[in-house]
Formats: C-alpha cells, sequence, structure tokens
C-alpha cells in the first residue's frame, strides 16, 4: 500500500473527499481487497487512498474466457470497423494503427478490415496469444514500457485502456510521443461523474453501507483511476493532446445480482434506468474521445 497524491492533476491526497469502500468487505461478493476510494477536490478525478500496487499482473490469474465474457467478438470486430473509419475520417487517409491493452485482437481486426496497418501491445500473454492467432503483431508488455510507443504512429487506440493504469498522464505523454504531427488517439473510459455513480452510492448510503461503486481497484476489471469530462480533458492538456470530441454514452451493465427476489429485481431495475436516463441528461456511464496532437 502506498499514499499518493491524485494520479491526474497532482492535488495532495489530504485534500481528497471519501467516496466510500471498495473490495473485501465492502463488496457483495467479498471480492479483493479493502481501500477506500476517493474524489480528488480539485479534477474531479477518482482514485484509490492508500493505493494497493499487485505484486504481479492480476489479469493472468483471469481466464480469457472469463475476463471477456461480457464482450462480444463479432461487436468488437464491428466497432473496430466504426473507429478505423471515424480516424480515417480525420486524418483524410488510411495509415498505421496502435492498440493499447489490445486483449483478444477484435478492435485490431475491425481496423485491418477496414485497410489499416495494425499492430497492438498487451501486457497478458494468453490474451496476446489470441489476437497474434489473428495474424497481427502483438508486444507482451505493459504500456508504460511498451517499445512499440518508440515507434510512428497515425492512430493510437486506448479502449477501455486508461482507467487501469496507475499514472494515466505518464501514458498520455508517451502516447504523444508516438503519435505523428496530427494523429489521433482514442479514449474509452469509464464516466465516473456518471448518473449511475451518483445515485449508486447514494443508495449505498441509504442502506446503511459505507460502499462505493466507483472503481475497482483490487478485482477485475481492476480499474484504478476514475475520469470525469473535467479530468479527462485535463490528463489531456498536461499530455500535450487536443480534445477533438467528447461524448458521453449508455454503457451496457454488466451487473448480476447475488441475492435473489424483489429486492434484486428492484436493484437491476434501478440500474439499467440509472444508466439509460444519465445517457439522456448528458451524464452517461462511459465517455468517450477522440484527441489530436498538434
Amino acid at each position: 500500500m502506498e499514499e499518493r497524491d491524485c494520479p491526474i492533476c497532482g492535488e495532495s491526497c489530504v485534500t481528497s473527499r471519501g467516496l466510500g469502500r471498495r473490495g473485501g468487505r465492502a463488496h457483495h461478493a467479498r471480492a479483493g481487497v479493502e481501500t477506500a476510494v476517493v474524489r480528488c477536490r480539485s479534477c474531479h478525478g477518482v482514485y484509490q487512498l492508500p493505493t494497493a500496487l499487485p505484486e504481479g499482473n492480476p489479469y493472468l490469474e483471469q481466464p480469457a474466457e472469463g475476463y471477456f465474457q461480457h464482450h462480444d467478438r463479432e461487436r468488437k470486430v464491428a466497432a473496430g470497423e466504426s473507429l478505423a473509419h471515424a480516424a480515417e475520417g480525420m486524418l483524410g487517409a488510411r495509415g498505421r494503427l496502435l492498440e493499447i491493452g489490445c486483449g483478444r485482437g477484435e478492435l485490431l481486426r475491425g481496423a485491418a478490415n477496414a485497410g489499416w496497418r495494425v499492430a497492438g501491445v498487451d501486457m497478458t500473454e494468453p490474451f496476446a496469444a489470441d489476437a497474434r492467432s489473428l495474424g497481427f503483431e502483438i508486444e507482451v508488455a505493459p504500456a508504460a514500457s511498451a517499445e512499440a510507443l518508440e515507434r510512428t504512429w497515425d492512430v493510437i487506440l486506448l479502449a477501455a485502456i486508461l482507467e487501469h493504469v496507475y499514472d494515466p498522464v505518464d501514458l498520455l505523454r508517451r502516447v504523444a510521443r508516438a503519435l505523428r504531427p496530427g494523429g489521433v488517439v482514442l479514449l474509452d473510459v469509464p464516466n465516473e461523474c456518471s448518473l449511475y455513480t451518483y445515485l449508486g452510492n447514494l443508495y449505498r448510503r441509504l442502506r446503511g453501507t459505507d460502499w462505493a461503486v466507483n472503481l475497482s481497484p483490487t478485482f477485475p476489471p481492476f480499474h484504478v483511476v476514475g475520469f470525469c469530462p473535467s479530468s479527462l480533458r485535463l490528463a489531456l492538456d498536461r499530455a500535450g493532446l487536443v480534445p477533438v470530441s467528447l461524448r458521453q454514452y449508455r454503457m451496457v451493465s454488466t451487473f448480476t445480482p447475488v441475492r435473489r427476489g424483489a429486492l434484486a429485481s428492484l436493484e437491476t431495475l434501478g440500474l439499467e434506468a440509472a444508466l439509460t436516463v444519465g445517457r439522456l441528461v448528458g451524464m452517461g456511464a462511459g465517455l468517450e474521445c477522440w484527441a489530436r496532437k498538434p
């Protein structure tokens, strides 16, 4: 455990505001180790305090089929094609695309289908093996030390990755250096200022617990840093990247009630309502951002 200041803006952790507890006792299935989750009063980013650092790669304990159980392969391939077309529209041409945290390679496959030259990085060999079986160049390495980021790319994808990184601004700076002038990066992260997180935490207080619904620092999917629109823009600015577009959207729920009965049904309905209404009022549970290197 390490006591760290805000990983996005550097504001002292002493001034942070507690959101609740997460993991262990503070989890419906007692997953992971209990830790506090706090919000930075300056940038509104969310992080754990103290920071529980893994001794190794926690993803090695997760079979690919289990970790990606809520990921539809063909839907992700289609998403890769869509992202590639969007990038082509911004750049005016196809080119070289790198995905950090490529997992099983579905987004890469979609981009390749759209005519891009692609490569990927993933820190977990079993995940990377799946992507490599599709015929792509895959480096097995943490994002912070990936050699692929020493090369130059037209597009870099960080889809559901930045929330897993302990030093997100440092990674974005590496991404900025690896992009060619005018190149773009795609970021996709949960929105920790969503209607779902606000109502979820309120519901926990009404139930008499000090739990939080933000992040998952010590259990899958291992989200260790959280962003709101303002903190995401700040992180990009500190890395020298300029937002092109930022939209909020409705995430697909993967919540599975532990209990059965009327209460579990009401919790599921409430979650779905929060996700749907959140998108309608500009507080969706997901953020998608394209940013450009000047």
